[in-house]
């Protein structure tokens, strides 16, 4: 078990055992809670880590291959309106 103490400033220090065991960084971010009368603080996972897990719902596109997309839609629209008149 560690002690620590709790400063003025009403901050405290987290032991080396803890920090490395749970790979915690500077900047780690933690929920607070109380549970049965004592005090958890549970690290908070970094959205920028995860971030790159997350898959896009469409594919990106080079300005390009989107300025090529816009001219195809342009004169199918104006093609369309020829075959009206």
């Amino acid at each position: 078990m560690t002690i620590s103490t709790l400063s003025p400033k009403n901050q405290t220090t987290l032991s080396v055992e803890f920090v490395r065991r749970l790979n915690l960084r500077a900047g780690t971010r933690f929920k607070q809670s109380i549970e049965n009368g004592k005090i958890v603080l549970q690290p908070v996972p970094n959205v920028s880590t995860a971030f790159g897990a997350l898959k896009p719902k469409r594919k990106f596109v080079s300005i390009g291959e989107e300025t090529q997309g816009m001219e195809k839609a342009v004169a199918r629209e104006v093609a369309s309106k020829g075959r009206r008149s």
